[in-house]
């Protein structure tokens, strides 16, 4: 029989099995560790979510500003470029004007006229006019400066004009000339103003009618805690008396110097009718 060495039948590296799981406290471990990430999860993802709702406040505008913010802008185009799609062209410089200027889309308002003949700097090359109309605040120093690079570096791009061969007018046209829907805009200010004014009176005016009607449904009140507290007054509400439960009489057993005084009072009794039995009978004898 031949001999095995213990090196033979036992490999020192791998002494126990290979194990496809682990303890019995891994388990319950993993469970934990996974609850509390996915509960930090949900907390962050609230707080992200209320940090959105509440970081957002809507600005307290008057009706001037609420008015001016969404006021027509115009722009008129004239280019003696031949533009084949004239839709994509306006719809593409309306939203470019409309981030300009900071307001939607159906605040502006564009008219196109291309394929004209122009002429710029003695020759009939490819050139461009524009010309912006907007409120007095719209047309501002700076504002004009930002615009004019941005406007003539998208016309460049959408019709491959340079910049020196294009123009950029910026007009301003005052509230009182400038209209739409039937009003012009000082006179939507003044009917924005004017509801917001009625409003604001009838909003006190509710206000005041409601603390009068909590001050008088709460003056009765305090009249009856007053008439409770004055002394002498007599009041309909009357506590009711409290009344104690009698207890039953407890059989008390006689002593005997109590047995012989019941005795002594009842012959008493007893001699006294006797004597006045006898008494009666002399009465009439005589």
């Amino acid at each position: 029989m031949p001999a095995f060495m213990k090196s033979d039948l036992i490999d020192e590296n791998h002494i126990s099995g290979p194990t496809g799981r682990g303890s019995p406290g891994d388990a319950a471990l993993m469970a934990m560790v996974n609850k509390d990430r996915a509960s930090t999860d949900m907390s962050r993802q609230k707080s992200q979510y209320y940090s959105e709702v509440f970081a957002y406040r809507e600005p307290n505008l008057t009706p001037r500003d609420k008015v001016l913010q969404y006021s027509v802008i115009t722009a008129e185009v004239k280019t003696n470029v031949i533009i084949k799609d004239e839709y994509t062209f306006l719809q593409d410089l309306s939203l470019h004007l409309s981030k300009r200027y900071s307001r939607p889309v159906t605040s502006i308002f564009i008219t196109l006229n291309h394929s004209e003949c122009l002429l710029f700097a003695g020759t009939f090359d490819s050139a461009y006019i524009i010309t912006i109309t907007a409120l007095p605040s719209q047309i501002q120093s700076v504002t004009n400066k930002r615009n004019a690079a941005m406007i003539q570096t998208f016309m460049s791009d959408l019709l491959g004009v340079a910049s020196d061969r294009g123009i950029v007018r910026f007009i301003g046209i005052s509230e009182e000339h400038l209209a739409t829907n039937g009003t012009t805009v000082q006179g939507e200010i003044d009917n924005l103003t004017k509801e917001s004014s009625e409003d604001s009176t009838e909003n006190k005016r509710s206000n005041t009618l409601r603390r009068g009607r909590s001050r008088k449904a709460s003056r009765p009140e305090k009249l009856n805690l007053q008439e409770r507290s004055r002394p002498g007054t007599s009041n309909n509400y009357s506590s009711p008396a409290l009344v104690s439960p009698s207890l039953p009489s407890l059989a008390r057993e006689q002593s005997p110097l109590d047995k012989r005084t019941e005795k002594v009072q009842k012959m008493g009794r007893r001699r006294s009718f006797l004597a006045m039995f006898s008494g009666n009978k002399q009465r009439a004898g005589a």
